[in-house]
């Protein structure tokens, strides 16, 4: 887990600039270093929602409106993946 460990609901994550970034039939693929990660699901909604305006809270609210899951759940999965994501270098 990286040093940010849980996120505030109010933090503001953004993308790393320098991150190759690729949508392809509605999927984002991401080079890192010399890791190409393919995203789906939640997580795709994520890392589209990181525009440097959206709180994690608000990126939470977006997982329940598209999945209908129950609020701790949704900040609990965005903390995880923001985390995994800022281990890489592709978010900060």
């Amino acid at each position: 887990m990286s040093d940010n460990g849980l996120r505030s609901l109010d933090d503001v994550p953004r993308r790393v600039l320098g991150t190759r970034i690729r949508l392809v039939r509605g999927d984002y693929h991401i080079g890192a270093d010399d890791v190409a990660l393919h995203l789906t699901g939640p997580g795709n909604i994520i890392f589209a929602s990181l525009d440097g305006r959206r709180s994690v809270a608000d990126v939470a609210r977006l997982l329940v409106a598209e999945f209908g899951i129950d609020q701790e759940e949704a900040i609990a999965d965005v903390r995880e993946f923001l985390d995994e994501l800022t281990d890489r270098g592709i978010v900060e």
